[in-house]
Parts: structure tokens; sequence; C-alpha cells
């Protein structure tokens, strides 16, 4: 067969190739113009990235001063930690030797008041007698042990408030966790607040305020040496008729991290 022949037998296939060759180099065209620029922009990134993926993000020198900074974080941290958090003596803490949750509760809130109302009857002086804690004693073994926990701290701040002069403690307000016991569950820090309103001189709301920071006490007597009560809030105000006298509300925190709480449910759990 002739070129010729070929040619006027397949002349509308030939002219079909021809004509989507044509049609793919100016398509080609098209698209390199229109998007050329981003796609070698594209592959240029790549490439850069590819070749910073060869090399360590970080020296050495990086890595040991990224370790010296968590390190100084976690000191800061432990700090904090030891600061805030509130540990109750010994005898403020259930042992599961020693009866029932419930009792050793009774017994260390009768311990108090006796021990309370003998030496504010010497220095003259009137409280609450309720201690803050609730008419009915608590069943529920997580809110014994959180009021244990408030009846420690009250323990110290009424005698930091005979110890100060105060002419009387009008009420004890002990609040635990609204999470403690709700569907939502505790946050990492839990908080039981104790509210007590006091009435005296102002020396002695200051004496009472500065040795919740730091105890007066003899470290060779009392184990709470050096331990900071946490305070929330302070509001005071003028007592009617009286200069010289002051009433002032002080809110402190008994504070208890998540770990702290694990912990203790565990530890009461396994004894």
């Amino acid at each position: 067969m002739s070129l010729d022949d070929y040619w006027q037998e397949n002349k509308r296939f030939v002219m079909g190739v021809l004509a989507g060759v044509i049609l793919f180099f100016i398509g080609t065209s098209v698209i390199d113009s229109v998007y050329g620029e981003d796609l070698r922009a594209t592959r240029s990134a790549i490439a850069r990235t590819q070749r910073k993926l060869k090399d360590p993000l970080y020296s050495s020198s990086d890595r040991a001063q990224a370790q010296e900074e968590n390190d100084r974080l976690q000191e800061a941290f432990e700090r904090l930690v030891r600061s805030t958090r509130f540990v109750p003596q010994a005898h403020f803490q259930l042992d599961p030797n020693l009866g029932s949750p419930a009792n050793q509760y009774r017994r260390a809130f009768a311990r108090v008041l006796e021990k309370i109302s003998t030496r504010s009857n010497r220095a003259n002086m009137q409280f609450d007698t309720t201690l803050g804690m609730p008419k009915l004693s608590p069943t529920r073994e997580n809110e014994i042990v959180r009021y244990l926990e408030a009846l420690d701290l009250v323990e110290e701040v009424l005698e930091y408030s005979i110890l100060a002069g105060m002419d009387r403690v009008d009420r004890i307000q002990c609040r635990l966790d609204p999470g403690l016991n709700s569907r939502t569950g505790l946050e990492r820090v839990e908080r039981t607040r104790v509210t007590f309103t006091v009435t005296g001189t102002s020396l002695a709301i200051t004496r009472i305020l500065a040795w919740s920071q730091r105890s007066p006490h003899d470290p060779a007597v009392d184990p709470r040496r050096g331990r900071s009560l946490v305070i929330a809030d302070v509001e005071v105000v003028p007592a009617r008729g009286k200069r010289d006298e002051v009433r002032v509300d002080v809110t402190f925190l008994v504070v208890r991290l998540a770990k702290d709480v694990e912990a203790s449910d565990a530890d009461f759990q396994e004894a």
C-alpha cells in the first residue's frame, strides 16, 4: 500500500491523532503558564523540607537547655504543690486499725472540742462549739476524710485565736468542694472552704493571719511548725460602737490535688 493510499484510507484517524497531539501541547502550555510557578515552588519547598529532615531538628545543646528548663519548671511546680497542699496531722487521718471511719470522726471531734473548750475558758474567748461541722455526723467515707482535714485546720485557727487574744469566734462554716459528690466529679484541684467569723482587736486579727502563714509554736512540740494555711478571702468590717474592735470573715482552703485523692482512697482500701 502506498502512502497516498494509506492517507486516503486513514486520513480521519491521522487527523484525529494530530489534533490530539496539538491539543496536548496547547493544554500543557496553558497549565504551565497558569500553575507552573506554583508547582515549581511546591517542588522546591518539598526539596528543602527533605533536606532539613536529613539533619537533626535540635542540637545537643538545645536538648540540654530544654532539659534544664524542664527541671526548673518541675522544681517550681513541686514548691507550689508543697506550699498549697494541706497535709493533716496523723490523728486527723483515718486509720483502718482504729475502728470505723464514723467512730474515728466522732472521737476526733470530741477531742478537739474538749481541748479548745478548756483553753478558751482560761482565755475567756467564746467560740462556735459546732466547730463548723455538720449537725448530723457524716457517714460517707470520702466526706469523713475531708471533714477530718477541716477539723485539723479549725483546731489550728482556734488555737491561734486564743494565743492572739481574740474576743470571740462567732461562727465557723465548713463547705466541701461541690464536685465531691456531683456527676461531673472533682477538678484537678479540690478545695474545702472553712470560713471563720471572728471579733476582736485589729492586732489580734493581724496575729492570726500572720501565724496562719507560719506557725508560732515550738517545732519540738508542734509538728505543724512551718505549715502555711491557704487564705482564699478576708473581709473586715468595723464593729459597731467600738473603735478598737473589728469583725472579720476569713476563709481558709484545705487544698487537695487529684493524685492526693487517688492515693488516700487507695491506701485505705488496701489496708
